[in-house]
């Protein structure tokens, strides 16, 4: 099914619940059917549409990213509107000066995991750092810190997939930080506005780096937005 669609029916109507049945009807009139045959499509296809959507949330929240809907029966299914507030701030992701969204990487890391240290490189064109910091390991107890992680990352503010270049060159840089046999405990993340290629989420994958897409970027500011906001004016720009 056309997600694209759904997101036409809902977004703006700030509606929580809908039956089944209408939602589904409502689909097929906006593919243009007319309302009896989008009535009979709707109760021929209820079931498909139900593991459909169940489906889509289950793999939406492996991302840690909301879906349009957040719960589907076959009497009801119910719209989850933060979804299209993250979807907005995704699209202003996208027109980010780069510089800025550099910023928003090394400020990402610092409020939503904890790292402290935490800055933004100058500008290379190594195909290496933009942001870094480090994740101390304390105690859940005393909050005594007993070590640190390194955390290094690379942004990418595209309008389209990341590549599976720019992963490989990042993979160099991150091989050139383990030089003469010393391997401190480190972390490597890559942020992107748009995506990943398939071969290039692989990579990540392969190598143990940890790839943040747009739409998880996003939701990562929607739900920190407040502790954001005390640390930057960028945020501003993306939730107002």
């Amino acid at each position: 099914m056309d997600n694209n669609i759904f997101e036409k029916i809902f977004e703006g109507k700030n509606i929580r619940k809908i039956s089944s049945e209408q939602c589904l009807t409502d689909y097929y009139k906006n593919q243009g059917h007319n309302i009896f045959k989008s009535a009979e499509l709707a109760q021929n296809n209820i079931i498909n549409f139900i593991e459909f959507v169940n489906l889509s949330i289950r793999n939406s929240k492996e991302l840690n990213v909301p879906f349009i809907f957040s719960f589907a029966s076959k009497n009801i299914v119910e719209i989850d509107n933060d979804y299209f507030v993250i979807k907005e701030i995704k699209k202003k992701l996208n027109v980010l000066d780069w510089k800025k969204f550099e910023e928003l990487s090394s400020l990402i890391i610092e409020v939503c995991f904890g790292c402290i240290d935490t800055e933004t490189t100058q500008y290379t064109a190594d195909g290496g750092l933009d942001f870094e910091g480090k994740i101390p390991i304390k105690s859940t107890s005393t909050k005594k810190t007993y070590g640190f992680i390194e955390v290094y990352g690379q942004s990418k503010r595209y309008s389209g997939n990341v590549g599976i270049y720019d992963i490989k060159s990042f993979v160099a840089f991150a091989n050139s930080k383990k030089r003469n046999y010393v391997h401190p405990a480190q972390l490597f993340m890559f942020f992107t506005s748009s995506d990943f290629a398939k071969n290039s989420r692989k990579e990540l994958i392969d190598n143990g780096f940890i790839g943040l897409n747009g739409f998880q970027l996003s939701t990562l500011i929607f739900e920190h937005k407040e502790q954001l906001i005390e640390k930057s004016k960028i945020i501003n720009d993306l939730i107002e």
